[in-house]
């Protein structure tokens, strides 16, 4: 039982500290608050992640509305690269100037004069009847404070010049750039207008629409490059809640069974132990830095992050 306790917790630690080096706090878009249901603002479920200019669109397996399912969708079917979600938005538009941009938050601000590596993973929606473009200028810009309507001024720290066409498969957009202010935030998208957006014409539709997963912003180049989600909700006992997650001042532990509950941050450190024998147990957990931990107990094992 010992052994089967250090494997699991060192492969814990070791997609922690790997989750350490994406600065992006959700980069997958895989943990949520609720399901897209295509009422209000559903990017806003995906944690760490909002809408900043339009509407774009969060999809995951577990919505029961058939336009924000994976793989199948309204705009049309792609498999998630790792997990089951993404989010999606317009480029461009033929019918009207459009843009839609998602906007992400970091789990430490950057550093001024450090030199980043960012990647994402994107792919064209291949619904013909709705997506009749494909175009170039996918991108991110940064900004220090959260932006609720971002103006679209041909500016962005790092774009692709190329159009992206496949279909397909998942097309990996990478590269570089120093930062010049302690950034909180990225966004994503197209930044550019139509004058200076390349664009291919493809069939039916009006408009140039892509999902977007796996968003990697990292000071090491190999890591941003390879990147593949890697951290994942770990097992949780259908008998226990645990919320909400992220937990800012206070984590719910809602239980049925009594036994030693104990916590690690992502260097192998106990923050926490205690024998809970009542149904709803509350952790403070205000003075916990940022970042991700391990519930264990003998039924439960389950990934929280701190966010304060």
């Amino acid at each position: 039982m010992r052994k089967h306790h250090l494997i699991f917790l060192l492969t814990f630690l070791t997609l922690c500290i790997c989750g350490q080096v994406n600065l992006v706090l959700n980069p997958s878009f895989e943990t949520h608050t609720a399901c897209p249901s295509g009422s209000g603002n559903d990017v806003a479920k995906a944690i760490g992640w909002d809408t900043c200019r339009s509407s774009p669109d969060y999809f995951n397996t577990c919505s029961t509305i058939p336009l924000f399912q994976v793989p199948i969708n309204y705009f049309g079917k792609q498999v998630p690269i790792n997990g089951e979600a993404y989010c999606g938005l317009y480029t461009y538009s033929s019918s009207s100037f459009y843009r839609e941009l998602i906007i992400g938050q970091l789990t430490a601000p950057l550093v001024l004069t450090q030199k980043y590596f960012i990647s994402l993973k994107v792919n064209r929606a291949d619904s013909n009847n709705v997506v009749g473009y494909s175009s170039n200028k996918i991108g991110i810009k940064f900004t220090k404070v959260k932006q609720k309507y971002v103006p679209i001024n041909n500016i962005a720290h790092f774009y692709s010049n190329s159009i992206i066409t496949d279909t397909v498969n998942w097309t990996k957009i990478s590269g570089s750039f120093v930062a010049d202010s302690a950034y909180n935030y990225l966004m994503l998208g197209n930044f550019f207008d139509d004058a200076n957006t390349s664009t291919f014409n493809h069939g039916n539709g009006v408009i140039a629409y892509y999902y977007i997963d796996e968003v990697c912003v990292s000071t090491d180049s190999l890591y941003a490059e390879n990147y593949v989600t890697s951290i994942k909700e770990l097992f949780n006992d259908e008998h226990s809640v645990i919320y909400p997650n992220p937990a800012n001042q206070f984590l719910n532990l809602k239980k049925e069974d009594d036994e030693v509950v104990r916590i690690y941050n992502c260097y192998g450190a106990e923050v926490f132990k205690d024998y809970i024998d009542q149904n709803n147990y509350t952790i403070n957990c205000s003075s916990w830095p940022n970042g991700m931990y391990l519930i264990r107990s003998k039924k439960i094992h389950y990934k929280i992050i701190i966010n304060h």
